[in-house]
């Protein structure tokens, strides 16, 4: 005999079952899953005409809700599948009559109010995102997971809650802070989105009436450029990738070219995400989470692979349907297209020391390996079968180059400098479209025209 789909919810209110199932006590739940922003949320509506609600069971504020659906044979006959909407703090209770009802809403956020409510004044000092995060999540007692590059923060001062500081400290790297109940959870947007689709999507698959897709074709930015002057140091960070007409201009505290051009890559990247949008409802999924990649076929021109940003599910008499909220995937900028330069003030300094954002180190420390190597930007090098390196990191090199190339930046980094094959091309940006790649110094021999 075939199975029929049924559909059951285990919701648990301080820990103690709450409510019973659709149906019964409770006439829909709805559970939204988002990427960034917002945290996740609950609401639940009840049927109260039963005066157990208003005389014993009226729920209070600061509660804490848990709820999971479970479905029986969905997909397959005898499956079970379950969705953890995990932990909520419950914010919101309302009472109608007529016909009577209860709503309650939580959000998935830190029991502790301190967490989004207490102003703090702080300076954080040599230190990272990776361990001001940890030290957050510590100070409320909560698990911290950092899914992304991590960067040094050699002064930054806190003016506000940790909440607010943290998540605009990531934004500012690129990073995606989500808070749950029990944990905070940073990623990389942009490494999430060249991950693999997790399903597809097609056309006869979608529920009628709830496609949409639209785009917004002048607000992609094709280029920006970063300006910071850092008055104790007397020097300007200065940097810049892309170009066109579309550019984005970025003023705040780096403390290097690299600084800078990891903070200009994700205000970009922040500003181009959205402009292309898709939203669409099946009945009833599973295994889509925000942050996922989906994969959208039967559309013609608009197929392809899309981000998640928001999952609403609802659970109702109805059944259970599912609603995606996606962002379009283009191209990303990175921090390894950037170039840029510190100008310093000092008259003993040499002004506008130009190298790229892939330096680990700021220009003092690269200029002076590069003179004790005795590189200088634009100096004709001869090659014979040199290794040829993507990065000034890579492990195994891209292919051998031999003849006349020069130095890009002259500049001395982990060993490599970057070369170009053309003397017009060095130090021009982007620099992606410019550099031909890193070699070994100890291959980068002064040709003879350099020598004279």
């Amino acid at each position: 005999m075939i199975k029929t789909r049924r559909l059951a919810l285990d919701v648990r209110y301080n820990s103690y079952p709450f409510a019973g199932q659709v149906g019964g006590d409770i006439e829909s739940l709805t559970y939204t899953d988002s990427a960034a922003d917002n945290s996740d949320s609950i609401d639940i509506t009840i049927n109260a005409q039963d005066r157990k609600w208003l005389l014993g069971w009226m729920p209070e504020k600061g509660a804490t809700l848990r709820a999971r659906v479970l479905g029986y044979n969905w997909e397959r006959q005898g499956q079970r599948s379950i969705m953890e909407c995990g932990l909520f703090v419950l914010d919101d209770v309302s009472f109608s009559d007529a016909p009577t009802t209860l709503q309650v809403g939580g959000v998935s956020k830190p029991s502790d109010s301190d967490f989004s409510e207490l102003e703090r004044d702080v300076i954080w000092k040599n230190t990272s995102i990776k361990r001001i995060g940890a030290k957050i999540a510590a100070r409320y007692g909560l698990a911290f997971t950092y899914d992304a590059d991590d960067y040094d923060i050699e002064c930054d001062e806190q003016d506000g809650t940790d909440s607010s500081y943290y998540n605009s400290l990531c934004k500012n790297y690129g990073l995606i802070l989500k808070v749950y109940a029990r944990r905070l959870w940073v990623y990389d947007r942009e490494k999430y989105k060249a991950k693999r689709a997790v399903r597809t999507f097609d056309r006869s698959q979608i529920r009628p009436g709830s496609f949409g897709y639209t785009t917004t074709l002048s607000g992609t930015y094709t280029g920006g450029y970063f300006n910071y002057t850092d008055a104790d140091k007397d020097i300007d960070i200065e940097c810049s990738v892309g170009g066109g007409s579309h550019t984005k201009s970025v003023n705040r505290r780096a403390t290097s070219v690299y600084d800078a051009s990891v903070q200009l890559c994700a205000e970009l990247n922040s500003a181009n995400h959205g402009t292309v949008k898709l939203r669409f409802g099946v009945d009833g999924d599973w295994r889509v989470s925000a942050g996922n990649c989906i994969a959208l076929t039967g559309f013609g021109n608009l197929n392809g692979k899309y981000f998640v940003d928001k999952v609403t599910h609802k659970v109702a008499n109805s059944g259970l349907t599912t609603d995606f909220e996606c962002s379009g995937i283009g191209p990303a900028f990175h921090s390894w297209d950037v170039g840029g330069k510190i100008v310093y003030h000092e008259k003993t300094a040499d002004s506008g020391v130009s190298y790229d954002s892939t330096y680990a180190t700021t220009s003092p420390a690269a200029g002076a390996a590069s003179a004790a190597a005795g590189g200088e930007a634009g100096q004709a090098i001869t090659l014979n079968k040199a290794p040829l390196y993507v990065s000034s990191t890579a492990k195994n090199k891209a292919g051998t180059k031999t003849g006349t190339y020069w130095l890009y930046d002259g500049i001395l980094i982990n060993g490599r400098y970057r070369v170009t094959n053309s003397a017009a091309r060095c130090g021009k940006l982007p620099v992606g479209q410019n550099v031909t790649g890193w070699v070994p110094a100890s291959y980068c021999i002064a040709s003879e025209e350099a020598k004279k």
